[in-house]
């Protein structure tokens, strides 16, 4: 089973506090201990050198029952277990106390002499009373053994308290710690985990968002840009494939609607001259409205073939100057005078004319094409708004309706051929032909799309390349 991230941050992280505070805590109890040492040595050496000053007259008169005193007096202490005195000769003169031999690690041996200064010399006439330094003779020593029993208890005391300190300073500094670790280290590595997971299953939209301000960030931007560059060349690698598929399926339709428009035109021909010997015969209601529904299904036919045929021919530029606003409301008044819906055209034209060049048929039919796709989306009495928008180097169309808009899953498919969502009545080639006429003069078409508002952009440039 495979270990998380967060776990392993958890080990090693705590491995590494562990370690430190092992260390902080040895240095703080060897230096606890040395210094607690030192300060027994200091007062063992102290009350050896007060026991020393008090026995100097006795040592020196003899008196061992002073001498035996003072030593009870000091064993007083609970700290002192045993004493004795020693004279110049090395010998013990006195003792009090008990000293077990066997367990002489449970005591600290301490010992201070018994010094005596002899009198200060004086000049020979005896006019100066200088003192020079004082001679010193030791004339005994003495020796006291203070129990380790205290120091030992001072020392395991400070143990524990550093056992505790260094616990409780392990356990918050750890938590702390990780929760700032987690913050900072392990959730952005995560979310870039998950980001790279959702973008190499082809969720190529995932962003990494990491705001650390460090290398995490920096990754996570490199990252995203490595996704948006990967995402553009896939893109590119299938509009590439689209448009080899397309030519090659173009070049099948070109080489079938020859032989469709040869069939069919000549079909559509005896269809119309049957239509035409009809209509001279004296027909009943009924078959007259036969008769109608034949013609409309015949136009449905003829207009299927005409788009095959423009769709299925490269475009061919035959370049002149047009009056794009004049182009415009001529369309626009052919289109009212056949409107059954009542729908109401808006213009915002300019006021001067706006010249272009390029090739007059192509861009009526494309024109004509985006238009008539907007007559169908409105209901009746709709609303169209056709605005022009003229700068040096280009011309911008807006076409918009106030129909029931399209899709946002239908918006990537209206320019391709045979999409359509009128069913009978549509070919799915309008906006296809529209696309490749507009193309064709180096321009470009978009279209943005919400409930209630459908807008196309034409964007064709005032002169070709």
């Amino acid at each position: 089973m495979r270990k998380s991230l967060r776990i392993k941050v958890v080990i090693v992280f705590v491995i590494i506090e562990l370690l430190t505070v092992i260390a902080i805590g040895l240095l703080y109890s060897y230096r606890g201990m040395k210094l607690l040492e030192e300060e027994f040595m200091e007062k063992g050496q102290t009350l050896a050198k007060f026991f020393a000053s008090q026995v100097t007259l006795p040592l020196l008169s003899g008196n061992k029952s002073h001498m035996m005193e003072h030593c009870e007096m000091l064993l007083a202490r609970p700290d002192l277990v045993y004493a004795e005195i020693i004279n110049d000769e090395k010998k013990v003169v006195i003792h009090c106390g008990i000293l077990d031999e066997k367990n002489k690690e449970n005591y600290q041996i301490v010992s201070y002499p018994i010094n005596i200064k002899e009198e200060s010399p004086m000049d020979s006439e005896g006019i100066y009373n200088i003192e020079a330094s004082a001679p010193t003779e030791t004339i005994g020593m003495v020796r006291l053994a203070l129990s380790r029993t205290r120091i030992e208890e001072k020392i395991k005391n400070l143990q524990q308290f550093v056992f505790w300190i260094c616990f409780t300073a392990l356990l918050v500094s750890t938590v702390i710690g990780l929760i700032i670790v987690d913050f900072l280290v392990v959730n952005p590595i995560l979310r870039l985990k998950r980001g790279v997971k959702k973008f190499s299953s082809g969720d190529f939209n995932e962003k990494i968002n990491i705001k650390t301000k460090d290398e995490l960030q920096e990754l996570a931007e490199s990252f995203n840009q490595m996704a948006d560059s990967l995402k553009k060349y896939i893109s590119e690698q299938i509009d590439q494939a689209t448009d080899k598929v397309q030519l090659k399926n173009l070049a099948v339709l070109g080489e079938l609607s020859a032989m469709l428009l040869h069939e069919v035109g000549n079909t559509l021909n005896k269809f119309g001259i049957i239509k035409h010997q009809l209509a001279k015969e004296n027909l009943s209601q009924e078959g007259l409205m036969t008769l109608d529904t034949f013609d409309e299904n015949l136009t449905s036919l003829r207009r299927f073939t005409q788009n095959v045929s423009l769709f299925s021919k490269k475009p061919v530029v035959s370049l002149s100057k047009i009056d794009l606003k004049r182009l415009v409301q001529t369309i626009c008044s052919s289109l009212k005078l056949i409107d059954k819906k009542g729908v109401k055209i808006d213009t915002e034209f300019p006021e001067e004319k706006v010249l272009i060049l390029g090739d007059k048929e192509l861009i009526a039919q494309a024109l004509l094409n985006i238009l008539t796709n907007a007559f169908d989306a409105v209901k009746t009495g709709g609303r169209i708004k056709v605005k022009i928008n003229p700068s040096d180097d280009e011309v911008k169309i807006y076409i918009s309706d106030n129909g029931k808009g399209i899709k946002p899953n239908d918006l990537n498919k209206i320019f391709q051929p045979f999409f359509t969502k009128k069913g009978p009545k549509g070919t799915g080639l309008g906006l296809a032909i529209a696309k490749s006429f507009i193309e064709a003069h180096h321009g470009n078409i978009s279209v943005k799309s919400k409930p209630g508002e459908t807008v196309f952009k034409i964007v064709i440039p005032t002169h070709l390349p």
